[in-house]
């Protein structure tokens, strides 16, 4: 069981900000130099400017109250849940992702009801602690999947008239209001309770609070913000996160010791691979680019794989993308456990860094299915880092939530 509130947000105060598309970001650890400096020419009261993972947390702390004492950010008077709506475009298609905001006590991952996916770096939960430390508040939402395949919390959301709407970026549209209803309330609260979460983005936000409420057991600190999606949702997008090897490895060299494990097929361009990537969830291909070649590899015979994945876990996550490649291809056929490695989620853009090296190999992956991921969280398995991206990512500065409940 899991225990889910509403709660009294700070929210920009309309009568002084009267386009949120000027003080909303996305979460600071997908925020390079450049685009820092973009948010902060948008407005002196972006949010930016509270969760840059340069700033000070004291002076976060000091801009922090400043905006309070200045009425830029104003407390709503009754609890509330709060929703948003996320129009984006991926691939040519359009997509809506909804989902609520809400405050969640915070337990211990051996309780089995909070579940993460994968394994985080100590260093970035540490950086979220001192936030949270000097700040008491959570800036950015820590992103949570929910299973109710009723979606009666989508219905909700659907019924409810957005208060505020603004842009992320050039295209996207986020909408943003608040459910207040005590019937709404109650059913919401009625069918999160009984079940269980799965940390789909925000690890070391949650680690971060968690170890803040470890050393402050007060109350008003047992809580961290959080944004929740359901899993059942058609309009929540898993993306893969491709790997780019900058060392000098060659895949054309190894050829014949691909061809031992997977069938290989060279292929005349982008679009012919990614047509060639597509397969069922039982099948494993990988598209692959070097020295401006197009090759498909589908793995031939799965027992055959599975003799060298790591023993002790089930055969759906030997059988993750992620872990063929690192260790059936890199550790062994390229004989380096530690390539050097650049990730991204657009082929695009590791195809036009290939180009200005011209050395390497690119591993195209296709993403984890939803029935996947889910199977492998729920089981309490962690997938390794980067296997999943969940697009886009939930902007920060629609709710705030500050711990003097």
């Amino acid at each position: 069981m899991v225990e889910i509130n509403p709660f009294r947000g700070y929210t920009y105060n309309p009568e002084k900000v009267n386009d949120i598309s000027k003080t909303i970001a996305p979460p600071w650890d997908v925020i390079d130099a450049e685009g820092e400096k973009y948010l902060k020419s948008l407005s002196g009261w972006n949010v930016i400017n509270l969760i840059s993972a340069g700033a000070d947390p004291s002076k976060a702390r000091d801009t922090f109250e400043e905006w309070i004492a200045g009425a830029v950010l104003v407390r709503d008077a009754q609890e509330s849940f709060y929703f948003s709506r996320h129009t984006f475009r991926w691939m040519g298609r359009e997509f809506t992702r909804q989902g609520i905001f809400a405050l969640l006590r915070l337990q211990d991952f051996s309780s089995g009801n909070v579940i993460p996916h994968e394994k985080v770096f100590e260093k970035y939960h540490t950086n979220r602690y001192r936030l949270i430390e000097k700040c008491r508040a959570n800036f950015s939402p820590v992103f949570m999947l929910y299973r109710d395949a009723s979606r009666v919390i989508d219905g909700i959301i659907d019924s409810s008239a957005p208060e505020v709407e603004g842009r992320m970026g050039n295209e996207d549209r986020v909408d943003f209001g608040r459910i207040g209803g005590a019937a709404e309330i109650n059913l919401i609260k009625d069918l999160l309770t009984p079940g269980k979460l799965i940390i789909a983005d925000g690890h070391h936000r949650y680690q971060g609070a968690l170890q803040y409420y470890r050393d402050n057991p007060g109350a008003s600190n047992s809580f961290v913000l959080v944004f929740l999606v359901n899993i059942e949702s058609p309009e929540l997008l898993i993306l893969p996160t491709h790997r780019y090897v900058r060392a000098n490895l060659s895949f054309l060299e190894k050829k014949t010791g691909f061809e031992k494990y997977f069938d290989i097929k060279k292929m005349r361009s982008a679009e012919e691979m990614f047509s060639g990537m597509q397969c069922d969830e039982e099948t494993r291909i990988f598209g692959v680019y070097e020295k401006d070649g197009f090759y498909t590899i589908t793995v031939k015979d799965k027992e055959e794989v599975r003799k060298h994945m790591p023993e002790g876990f089930s055969e759906q996550w030997q059988m993750l993308d992620t872990v063929i490649l690192h260790n059936l291809v890199f550790a062994e056929l390229f004989n380096t456990a530690a390539p050097d490695l650049f990730f991204h989620q657009s082929a695009d853009y590791l195809l036009n860094e290939y180009r200005k090296m011209n050395s390497g190999v690119i591993f195209f992956l296709n993403p984890v299915s939803k029935k996947q991921f889910a199977d492998i969280c729920f089981s309490g398995e962690l997938m390794p880092q980067k296997t999943t991206y969940f697009y886009p990512k939930v902007p920060t500065g629609l709710v705030i939530n500050k711990f003097d409940r």
